[in-house]
């Protein structure tokens, strides 16, 4: 048999295997291709823009109470800043003032800076909340009510009804814009406490160094032992004048039981005698 006869039959099968193979690389290629896409289409999403609500707890130990809170008062309004609510409570040795303002978030981590250089630092605490969601909500629900009332508009323009149907649509859409009115200053106030942070502030007067010496130990103690001696008699007497009366009936009852019983032993004695 000629030796090209012997050949052609593995010429023929290395052919349809070779096909086979490029059948099976081009969907390979494919995946991995659609992989690549897949990777750098993940790479440039962007990131979703978190809303959060940030509130700040700080103590101060100062010198000078006054100086340290006209300082707080001077630093809020530097940096673009309010007093929500202040107080000052307590006497000598005592004293501290309570400071909520509010202030950008921008200006913050200056702001705290400042007021840190004012004392020394006792506690501190920083809280972030996330109102993402919650500012969400309230767009989709301002979104579909002002589309509500551009419905309404619509309908009411091109109304040919009776009266009686022109007043409803009216009286719907009075609700819808006092809806929406509604959800316009919610979206106002959340805004407003996620540009600007709440910022607590305490500062209290360093104790003196001879604030607890010996002799106002010794005052101190003594004034406490008033206080007791006090709290004592007052109780004492609470529990007499509470307790008086049945106490008053029982000497009576008794009174009377020890004449009676005395009567009868007395006349027993004075028997035997006569007779």
């Amino acid at each position: 048999m000629p030796p090209t006869r012997l050949l052609a039959p593995w010429c023929v099968a290395l052919l349809l295997l070779a096909g086979a193979c490029a059948k099976h690389e081009a969907p390979v290629s494919s995946v991995a291709a659609a992989m690549q896409v897949q990777q750098v289409g993940a790479a440039t999403l962007p990131s979703a823009e978190r809303a959060m609500r940030i509130t700040v707890e700080t103590s101060l130990e100062v010198a000078d109470l006054g100086a340290a809170a006209a300082a707080v008062r001077a630093a809020v309004t530097r940096h673009g800043g309010y007093v929500g609510e202040a107080r000052t409570t307590g006497g000598d040795g005592g004293r501290t003032a309570s400071f909520e303002v509010h202030v950008p978030v921008a200006d913050l981590p200056a702001f705290r800076r400042e007021i840190a250089e004012l004392g020394d630092v006792t506690s501190d605490s920083e809280k972030a909340e996330d109102v993402t969601e919650q500012r969400a909500d309230i767009k989709a629900r301002l979104s579909n009510a002002r589309a509500e009332e551009k419905r309404l508009l619509e309908l009411l323009d091109k109304q040919a009804g009776s009266l009686a149907d022109v007043v409803a649509v009216e009286k719907e859409l009075a609700a819808v814009r006092e809806t929406i009115e509604r959800m316009e200053a919610q979206e106002r106030v959340l805004e407003g406490q996620i540009a600007t942070a709440t910022v607590r502030i305490q500062v209290y007067v360093r104790s003196a160094a001879g604030g607890t010496g010996p002799g106002r130990r010794i005052a101190r103690a003594f004034g406490e032992g008033l206080e007791n001696a006090g709290s004592f008699l007052v109780g004492l007497a609470v529990l007499v004048m509470s307790a008086g009366p049945t106490l008053l009936i029982l000497a009576v009852l008794g009174y009377g039981v020890f004449r009676v019983v005395r009567f009868f032993r007395r006349r027993a004695r004075a028997t035997p005698a006569a007779r």
